[in-house]
């Protein structure tokens, strides 16, 4: 599988007001660039506001499908907080653990990004709610290998390890399964993040509260 490159953005840290509540996020990722170096934490001159929800080893970075642009009339590409926009594909057609090459660098998908009140509150309710009805999440990856990546390079998988895609992940946040053979397999993959593998089981208990 070859994806095409749409674009290659870095965010810098703003302060938002919200309901008479002032907070910062680097979610608007507004400076493009034609090549740029990567480094296990990610894009170069990429921020993250909040370190405990974002970035680090295991969500360098945010990758999302230019496909959401057609499907959400008007909708800016802004609203998705991505760094990477590659075509043709979306949340469905992307698998935890996939490797991909872009340029220099081999990066490992790791887990759907988790859409948090920010967005609503940078952008407005129908962009956080398209977002979540169609798993719009994008994906994060670790960096397997630095280098430089360019705007003409292509995404080119290079190892499908599991059959479970990001937007299966993203659905079971939301409707955990009850499949225990499927809990043990996700909690098992070390390819899976550990801060996803922490909401699943959480969602898993509290849908087992539920039903008892």
């Amino acid at each position: 599988m070859k994806l095409n490159i749409i674009s290659i953005a870095s965010g810098i840290e703003k302060t938002y007001v919200h309901n008479n509540n002032i907070f910062k996020s680097s979610y608007k990722k507004d400076e493009f660039y034609n090549y740029i170096d990567v480094n296990k934490y990610g894009i170069l001159n990429d921020n993250q506001s909040d370190k405990i929800y974002h970035g680090g080893i295991d969500k360098a970075i945010h990758i999302g499908s230019a496909n959401h642009f057609n499907r959400f009339k008007g909708i800016d590409k802004l609203s998705f907080g991505c760094n990477i926009f590659v075509d043709n594909v979306d949340e469905g057609d992307i698998n935890v653990g996939d490797l991909y090459n872009i340029g220099d660098i081999l990066i490992e998908v790791s887990q759907p990004r988790q859409p948090c009140w920010k967005i609503e509150a940078i952008f407005d309710k129908s962009i956080l709610r398209y977002i979540q009805e169609e798993h719009a999440v994008g994906w994060y990856v670790r960096v397997i290998s630095e280098g430089i990546i360019d705007i003409n390079d292509d995404m080119i998988l290079k190892n499908r390890v599991s059959d479970i895609s990001i937007k299966q992940l993203s659905i079971y946040l939301k409707q955990p399964p009850t499949d225990v053979e499927l809990i043990n397999k996700i909690m098992n993959m070390d390819v899976i993040s550990k801060s996803y593998k922490d909401s699943f089981i959480k969602a898993c208990h509290k849908l087992n509260k539920e039903g008892n």
